[in-house]
């Protein structure tokens, strides 16, 4: 017999506050029912999903931990066969910290080396970067990522009681020679999905995010030492530096001059748009002609940038402005955009349209394009970086330094041309 399916929130609250069933939300229970330090909670979102929670009952306190997981609304049997597993996991979970919890030494920070799962304290990391900057596009979503990958690599249970030296060589290795991007592979669409590894710098900001983990992990006691500071430096991965692609004014021009013929979305206006202002893609997803204002300079935008949360404020050159398609509700976004790793293959073929070759172009080179362009044309660095938004001087030095070498390639051509001559 086929399992009933939730269909309406109420119907998925209940359901799974039945306990009569094996894996099943604690909502039901008096909090003093049970004896139970770490229970499994459902909150019910504004579109009637339920997103799971964790308690955890410590002297007296009752502290919550997200879990990062959703049961969705059952439209068929697949998605109840999905929630049914994550509630399951999850449950499961809970028992194994509760048996920890009720141990004679456990109080969630046991001394040595602790039997508290790594991701479990990766979530809750994710969890209080999120809350503080109210970002999922920074802290949280590298916290996501890194997660991913080690459940890709190891054991979904491994504790920070097993983790070593030779654990985090390992971890590094796999990152080296077998991590694959996920972007790619987590499209519903068979002909999209491809097996790429992750970029040389990909693997250092992972690695360097797991360090930060193991930081906070002995600032609160859940291990004495750092495994990771046993590591020598040719163990891990660098960044690569001075590695941005860019294009030159000449190849956004031939770029103007191509017409775009791969689909009905505004990749090409969106990627000019791109260029000329060095929005990221993030922010020309979220762009609305309400963000728009005039006053006695000219025409700017102003707005809050996704990434980082910041205030924005830039002028729009003309020639940007008339990319605008015509949108009669203010509100709506401005460019009718895919997913950024569809957008992505999209752009290239676009590119290729034009005749641009030796350059892998994704929609983020239209920002590096915007500010190498700028710094050609003389404007200061502190312009640019006002410009793009950055934070830190530093980060915009570096286009700065992709156009100096750019010239000093040139020289070195002029020398090989004539010299001897």
């Amino acid at each position: 017999m086929a399992k009933e399916l939730f269909k309406t929130p109420l119907a998925l609250m209940q359901g799974y506050c039945d306990l009569s069933r094996d894996f099943h939300l604690d909502n039901l229970l008096r909090k003093e029912s049970g004896g139970r330090k770490v229970y499994l909670l459902g909150r019910q979102l504004k579109n009637g999903n339920i997103s799971l929670y964790r308690y955890k009952c410590h002297n007296g306190k009752r502290i919550r931990e997200s879990v990062g997981e959703i049961l969705y609304i059952e439209v068929n049997a697949i998605v109840k066969r999905e929630n049914e597993k994550k509630l399951e996991n999850q449950v499961q979970a809970c028992n194994r910290l509760n048996a920890e919890l009720v141990d004679k030494n456990a109080n969630f920070t046991p001394s040595g080396k602790s039997k508290v799962r790594l991701l479990d304290f990766i979530d809750i990391l994710a969890e209080e970067w999120l809350r503080e900057s109210g970002n999922r596009h920074s802290m949280y979503a590298v916290m996501e990522s890194l997660a991913k990958h080690i459940r890709a690599f190891t054991d979904e249970d491994v504790t920070f009681k097993e983790i070593d030296k030779e654990w985090c060589l390992q971890f590094i290795d796999y990152l080296k020679h077998d991590a694959l991007n996920f972007n790619y592979l987590r499209t519903e669409h068979d002909d999209r999905k491809k097996e790429v590894r992750i970029s040389q710098n990909t693997q250092h900001r992972l690695i360097v995010s797991l360090n930060r983990v193991f930081k906070k992990a002995v600032k609160r006691g859940l291990i004495a030492l750092n495994p990771m500071a046993e590591l020598e430096h040719d163990d891990k991965v660098s960044a690569k530096k001075g590695t941005r692609e860019y294009l030159t004014d000449e190849e956004v021009k031939k770029l103007m001059r191509t017409p775009y013929t791969h689909g009905h979305y505004n990749i090409k206006e969106a990627f000019l748009f791109s260029c000329y202002t060095g929005l990221r893609y993030s922010d020309l997803q979220q762009l609305k002609m309400s963000d728009f204002r005039v006053d006695k300079t000219g025409r700017y935008i102003k707005i809050q940038m996704v990434k980082t949360h910041e205030p924005l404020k830039i002028y729009i050159p003309d020639v940007a402005f008339r990319l605008i398609p015509e949108i009669e509700d203010d509100e709506a976004p401005v460019f009718v955009l895919p997913k950024n790793d569809y957008a992505n293959e999209s752009l290239r073929k676009w590119i290729k349209d034009a005749g641009i070759k030796n350059k892998y172009v994704s929609f983020h080179v239209g920002r590096h394009s915007a500010a190498t362009i700028l710094y050609s044309a003389g404007l200061p660095l502190q312009v640019i970086q006002k410009q793009l938004g950055h934070l830190k001087a530093s980060t915009t030095e570096i286009y700065a330094k992709l156009v100096d070498d750019a010239q000093k390639d040139a020289a070195n051509t002029m020398d090989s041309k004539f010299s001897g001559i």
